[in-house]
């Protein structure tokens, strides 16, 4: 077990690189390629449309190949689409490319992350580890790219994630792995028989689930923007070099791997609903802020405080909800990953197209207001979790 958690931690490292790799590179790309943002916005659609296949076609893929195969198909489109990225082809087929990786690191995020929920006995512990290596993955690529930017060698960024996949592919591949697991009943036997599974099962809610997407598609589609689109925001409105841009998101990941170590347990002391109320409202007030400060170093510091106010968001909603609708992680767990997947794509279009025609200040506002929007969402998770209970209760008092 602890050499599946480590070797899941590795891939989650090399998911992190993958993830932010075209937001680290993006000022740089627009201006080779002669694009504008909205162009930039294109690129990172196509990016988590791909994530978004990934992720629905998973569950259909391990059940055919088990785990290990499908995580290891997913490392192999990643080889695929860096090695290619590498030898900076025409637009069109970065496009392309930009889809493949998407649908590569989609494939293996989703499968590791319902595979260890499923045989590990400390999920929440296991969740935090995996979130924490994605984080040191997505810190060190705008780290390693604006050096490479520095030395006019940008295209080596996908060269270095090309060969961390391959070597990832190898550890993830049958012989590597030793024995040969499939999926979860080799660890944890089923129960044998239907009426035992569905008694652990807890009744799905439509108004609270349709909530808890909303949640997910604006979170993901918020993170999605800033590490996309902060290094162009800070070079557009403070005028610095791309290379010290790129800074931003690396500063934007050191908060959110730093606040990841403490969100679990900070989560488990405040309560899972008050937890993510605090951490979306000073979210966003940041990001308010932002727009108003006159020094980058200023805004070098809200960057700080965002990312700690967004880094448990996304681990504490996956364990909030599969403790409403507990017995459904598989489903669940796929549902919001989806969710989270087309609210990366759209929301960055929206942003890059914003970034064009409107002010950097003003897009911020945009970025803020969807922070904000998460208030409303948790709010109405609340009230309907309430009636539902008050429900059940009246329900009882009249047996």
């Amino acid at each position: 077990m602890k050499r599946i958690v480590w070797l899941s931690c590795l891939a989650y490292f090399l998911v992190g690189l993958a993830t932010v790799a075209f937001g680290a590179l993006l000022p740089e790309l627009l201006q080779v390629y002669g694009k504008s943002y909205s162009s930039g916005g294109q690129l990172v659609f196509a990016q988590f449309a791909g994530f978004f296949l990934g992720v629905v076609l998973t569950p259909r893929l391990t059940v055919l190949f088990g785990y290990p195969r499908t995580i290891w198909l997913g490392m192999l489109f990643l080889v695929m689409a860096q090695a290619l990225l590498f030898f900076s082809p025409m637009w069109a087929l970065v496009i392309i490319l930009a889809v493949l990786n998407g649908c590569g690191f989609g494939m293996t995020q989703t499968a590791l992350g319902t595979y260890l929920l499923e045989i590990s006995d400390q999920a929440a512990v296991t969740m935090s580890r995996l979130e924490v290596a994605f984080g040191v993955g997505a810190l060190f690529m705008p780290l390693i790219s604006s050096v490479l930017i520095a030395q006019a060698v940008w295209e080596w960024s996908f060269g270095i994630i090309a060969l961390l996949a391959l070597v990832n592919l190898l550890f993830w591949s049958r012989k590597a792995m030793g024995t040969p697991v499939i999926d979860s009943s080799s660890i944890h036997p089923l129960p044998t028989t239907d009426n035992t599974m569905k008694s652990k099962k807890t009744p799905i809610p439509l108004a609270s689930l349709v909530y808890f997407t909303l949640f997910v598609f604006l979170y993901v589609g918020l993170e999605t923007s800033l590490i996309n689109f902060l290094p162009s925001i800070f070079s557009k409105h403070f005028s610095i070099h791309a290379s010290n841009a790129s800074l931003s998101v690396t500063l934007f990941w050191v908060a959110m791997i730093i606040g990841r170590f403490f969100s679990g347990y900070l989560a488990e002391r405040i309560r899972y609903n008050r937890f993510l109320l605090v951490s979306a409202i000073g979210a966003g007030l940041c990001l308010v802020c932002m727009p108003v400060m006159k020094h980058s170093i200023a805004a070098f510091a809200l960057v700080l405080l965002t990312g700690l106010f967004l880094s448990g968001i996304f681990a504490i909603l996956i364990v909030y909800a599969n403790s409403v609708f507990e017995g459904n992680t598989k489903q669940i767990t796929s549902i919001l990953i989806a969710s989270g997947g087309i609210g990366g794509a759209i929301l960055p279009l929206v942003i890059g197209w914003c970034m064009d025609r409107i002010s950097t200040s003003s897009t911020l506002v945009i970025l803020a207001a969807c922070s904000f929007l998460l208030l409303i969402c948790l709010y109405r998770i609340r009230m309907n979790l309430q009636s539902k209970a008050a429900q059940i209760a009246n329900k009882n008092l009249s047996l």
